[in-house]
């Protein structure tokens, strides 16, 4: 079984998120099926949900030689050395991963067909015993939905980390309100429609909701996963936040609201 990234954007997406999920998590399941592969985990506080889906057609399109993987397979690695890795790979050069049924215990990861004096690269990774038990996810229903360039949000989001504790955002008809507070002061700034790609609410809704600004800071990381930024917000309900990655592949995330008193 083994597939190979050798589109080098994309190559570049999947080292980035590799990176970033070592602040999730130290090891993190992948689930490779016949049509793609399957990531699913929770931060270590439980209140924070990434879960990714890389379609066949991602890596290549029907090409076996891109994509091969007959059966269903999954196996655990440790996420701070798989990035390591990762990073060893030249600019030029296509990540292999194969994981070969003679030796269960390890996941073999290459870089090949390099130009410029990059030469090829093998790595022999142990695998890790992990027992996931992958959660049903249901979206529910949105009453506001956003979308936003990525740069643009997240170095917004950079900013409130000055007070570095919870994120306000309040949802009328004409403007969206955003509100970070902690213990040695506030910010507060204002989004006009105009200033969004979308901005779909139900009929006269106003909704309020409250987030760790660290944790909406951490997936504002993985911004280099697409050029803009899906939101989905509910009464009471976890954030939704999603990249679109192409080829009907996405990575997204569901974040708890944080329940705070209304003179907060």
């Amino acid at each position: 079984m083994s597939f190979i990234i050798s589109d080098q954007k994309k190559s570049i997406k999947f080292t980035a998120m590799i990176q970033h999920l070592k602040q999730f998590t130290s090891n993190v399941l992948l689930n490779l099926k016949p049509t793609g592969i399957y990531i699913q985990c929770l931060d270590d506080s439980h209140c924070c949900l990434f879960d990714c889906d890389l379609t066949k057609e991602w890596f290549g399109g029907n090409d076996e030689k891109n994509y091969s993987v007959e059966t269903a397979v999954s196996f655990g690695i440790n996420l701070s050395l798989f990035h390591k890795v990762l990073n060893a790979r030249q600019e030029t050069q296509s990540i292999q991963i194969i994981l070969d049924d003679k030796q269960q215990d390890i996941v073999c990861v290459n870089f090949i067909n390099g130009t410029g004096g990059h030469f090829n690269k093998y790595f022999e990774l142990s695998l890790i015993d992990l027992e996931v038990e992958l959660m049903d996810i249901k979206l529910v229903d949105t009453l506001v939905d956003l979308t936003m360039e990525t740069k643009t949000f997240s170095e917004m989001i950079n900013q409130f980390m000055i007070f570095d504790d919870l994120l306000t955002i309040t949802f009328n008809e004409d403007v969206i309100g955003l509100t970070a507070s902690g213990s040695e002061g506030k910010m507060r700034t204002e989004i006009k429609l105009d200033d969004v790609k979308e901005y779909v609410t139900a009929e006269e809704v106003t909704l309020k909701q409250s987030y760790s600004l660290r944790y909406i800071n951490m997936m504002c990381h993985f911004g280099k996963l697409s050029h803009d930024l899906y939101m989905g917000f509910s009464d009471s309900m976890p954030m939704h936040m999603k990249y679109d990655l192409g080829d009907n592949s996405f990575a997204n995330f569901h974040l708890a609201p944080k329940m705070v008193e209304e003179d907060e």
